[in-house]
């Protein structure tokens, strides 16, 4: 009896500890030679991206639907961040919120981001995102939804 419940024990830690998130992160490295988080991005899941980079923190929005928001914290050329579509009363939307993760590289001329979504502690499993560096953010970029939809 007592080792049967030993061996019980034994797999039923197994089992909690592969239940565990599994999803191995990019590997971080240096942002490739004059590039910050900052600018204008499109994406082709999520339209325009806007993102400003204050030290390692970076906040931005998405001009995907009604939009959306990013919050999170660079490392070198890796992103993690938290993402919020706040939906949509008119069109009975619901909040969602998640977690995702982005990559910066060169690739020839251009600057892209590789990455996934997930939602809520997820940073994965809902989707890629992937965006293309467009531009340097200016002052009559949107800093928030509000003023992405006042744009609009």
């Amino acid at each position: 009896m007592k080792s049967a419940l030993s061996l019980l024990i034994i797999l039923l830690s197994g089992f909690v500890i592969s239940c565990g998130p599994t999803h191995k992160l990019p590997e971080v490295k240096a942002l490739p030679a004059g590039q910050t988080w900052s600018g204008v991005w499109y994406s082709k899941q999520y339209e325009h991206m806007y993102l400003r980079q204050i030290g390692d923190e970076v906040h931005g929005i998405y001009s995907q639907k009604d939009g959306g928001t990013i919050e999170g914290r660079a490392n070198g050329n890796l992103l993690e961040f938290k993402w919020l579509d706040p939906g949509s009363k008119s069109e009975a939307r619901r909040s969602l919120h998640g977690r995702g993760y982005l990559s910066m590289k060169r690739d020839g001329d251009l600057i892209i981001l590789t990455g996934e979504w997930g939602y809520n502690e997820d940073n994965h499993g809902g989707g890629i995102w992937e965006a293309e560096f467009v531009r340097v953010a200016d002052a009559d970029d949107p800093r928030n939804l509000e003023e992405l939809k006042n744009d609009q």
